[in-house]
């Protein structure tokens, strides 16, 4: 269940925590307003994804490929495939976690697993984002913004997400923890503000798989 899981559960640890609003600097203000109009441009998305998690050495710990689909409020879609293959869907109000090679699946209600992972982050309310971090904008040109987010809550292993903006759409993840490991995720073909199914953000369980409710 580690595999690259691992990154769900990094952000988990910083946005369950119930946190404080930080007073931020003007050019921080600035940079929340900028990042909150991007993201509220963005209300649904379909992209595949390349994700590389390396030690606080730069040695490669891992690599998977996948896709991804978001859409607001709270629905998102993140199936990998080999050599790890493992689905995660949610369709705002339930949560289901499928492992094929431990053949099992987590079911969970939203509210239990609230911003476990980067899509919930991304698909969810702007304002929690606001609320539980500070923003800055690192790098700023007129085809390519990144914003730089810190964590406000201090029991967090998040050190930082770095959100990449390519001609006003999101092209990439960066993400640190506390133990130098860092874990990028690249999006390929992607499509903003598609029309997507509904049964996208649904999941039927298979037949002879565990089910583990939460």
């Amino acid at each position: 269940m580690q595999r690259f899981i691992t990154l769900f559960l990094v952000l988990a640890s910083v946005c369950v925590f119930q946190v404080s609003r930080v007073q931020a600097a003007a050019s921080e203000v600035s940079a929340t307003e900028q990042l909150s109009q991007l993201l509220t441009q963005m209300q649904s998305l379909d992209a595949d994804f390349q994700q590389r998690i390396l030690d606080a050495k730069g040695s490669r710990l891992q690599e998977v490929s996948g896709h991804l689909s978001l859409a607001r409020p709270g629905k998102f879609y993140w199936s990998t495939e080999t050599p790890f293959p493992q689905t995660v869907v949610s369709d705002g109000e339930t949560l289901w976690l499928y492992d094929p090679d431990l053949e099992q699946v987590t079911v969970q209600q939203v509210t239990q697993a609230q911003n476990q992972t980067p899509a919930m982050l991304l698909s969810g309310d702007i304002t929690s984002i606001e609320e539980r971090f500070s923003i800055r904008l690192t790098r700023d040109s007129a085809q390519f913004k990144e914003f730089l987010l810190i964590p406000t809550g201090q029991e967090s292993l998040f050190e930082e997400l770095r959100l990449s903006f390519s001609q006003g759409q999101l092209a990439s993840l960066l993400l640190a923890d506390s133990l130098g490991q860092r874990t990028s995720i690249e999006l390929f073909a992607t499509r903003f503000n598609p029309e997507l199914p509904d049964d996208r953000f649904t999941f039927a369980i298979p037949d002879g798989i565990d089910v583990i409710m939460h």
